[in-house]
């Protein structure tokens, strides 16, 4: 038999009172816990900084043609340099007309001695005929007669071809401007042989520019179609003009992860001419781009959506807000609509949160 004493009793019915107190303790512990505003840490959505950045480019022809001569030839003259301003119909380059008129007068003695031959050979086809007609030539001498005439008529005409595409050679030696523009390029120099169709040399119009720069490849993801930029000049004192988005290369630049864009200026100035380097930056005003961590993205993937941090009767709570998602950025997403700029977002522990639960105050 064990015996206990008064003290060892004491204390075990301490333990067994305070034992069969601790539920009743967890619960207000619980419920003191509810009543107390959970901390979060969250930002305010604003447009992301990366977008802000500036990119270096230059302005080049929106409307770029190559010139090219219609028929070969050694090129005599090229009386223009790139960067000069020319006009309609003005001699840009001209092959060399000597050798032109050299191959005209090889063509048409060529059609002469060609037709002399068939001239001959009909005549010799005739009298054969005759002579067979009268049984003395034989039927093998009258089929060579007539081969030799088909051969020699068709010399003839050949020899007739090649003077009309020497005549037209030396009519198109002259290279003219189709329109005004300005040559951006040339190709050759003088004494160069080139062929039909062969660029010689490049020319834009002068009223179609636009301006080509090279973003990141996570860049190009963010912004929009028909995005707006504002294109501001290198030199000091021109006024920045505002341009959009027309064409984003397909393809990026493995190398150096770069997509390239092309964006057209909205009525630019004389300052803003054909090769003069600028810096463009995405007009974020026009169309903000805004971004969260991922880790502020609650909900499903079907429906995703953040915790919007509201204040009523003195006191902050959370609300559950549906947003859509664009494009990530690292460890960021893009926030395409669901909430605006300047609106609270809870950034971490979005998944421990309630509709409607109470948060703690926001420290600077």
């Amino acid at each position: 038999m064990i015996k206990v004493s008064r003290a060892s009793a004491l204390l075990v019915t301490g333990l067994l009172v305070t034992g069969l107190a601790l539920p009743g303790l967890a619960e207000e512990t619980a419920t003191a816990e509810s009543r107390t505003p959970r901390p979060v840490i969250s930002e305010f959505l604003s447009a992301d900084p990366a977008v802000q950045r500036q990119f270096s480019g230059v302005i080049r022809g929106q409307d770029v043609s190559a010139l090219a001569f219609q028929t070969s030839g050694r090129l005599a003259t090229l009386d223009v340099e790139a960067g000069e301003r020319v006009t309609k119909g003005q001699v840009l380059a001209t092959l060399d007309q000597i050798t032109l008129a050299q191959d005209v007068d090889v063509a048409e003695a060529a059609v002469s001695a060609a037709q002399a031959q068939a001239d001959f050979a009909l005549s010799q086809y005739e009298r054969v005929e005759t002579l067979l007609a009268r049984d003395v030539a034989t039927t093998a001498q009258i089929e060579a007669a007539r081969a030799n005439r088909i051969a020699t008529a068709a010399k003839a005409l050949s020899a007739r071809a090649d003077l009309a595409q020497a005549e037209e050679a030396a009519r198109y030696g002259q290279l003219v401007a189709p329109r005004d523009g300005i040559i951006l390029s040339t190709d050759v120099e003088p004494g160069t042989l080139v062929s039909p169709g062969v660029g010689v040399l490049e020319m834009a119009d002068p009223l179609g520019r636009e301006a080509i720069i090279d973003v990141p490849e996570s860049f190009a993801q963010v912004i929009p179609e028909n995005a707006a930029f504002i294109v501001q000049h290198r030199a000091i004192g021109v006024p920045p003009v505002s341009a959009r988005l027309t064409l984003m290369e397909p393809i990026a630049d493995t190398s150096l992860e770069t997509r390239r864009l092309r964006l057209a200026l909205i009525d630019p100035p004389e300052d803003y001419r054909i090769g003069t380097l600028i810096s463009a930056r995405y007009d974020s005003d026009a169309a903000p781009v805004t971004t969260l961590p991922k880790t502020a993205i609650a909900g499903s993937d079907a429906a995703p959506g953040v915790w919007r941090v509201a204040a009523s009767d003195g006191a902050r709570h959370v609300v559950f807000t549906p947003v859509e998602l664009g494009a990530e950025i690292g460890d960021r997403v893009v926030i395409t609509q669901g909430v605006e700029p300047g609106t609270e977002i809870v950034t971490r522990g979005v998944h421990m949160l309630q509709d409607g639960q109470e948060i703690g105050e926001r420290q600077p």
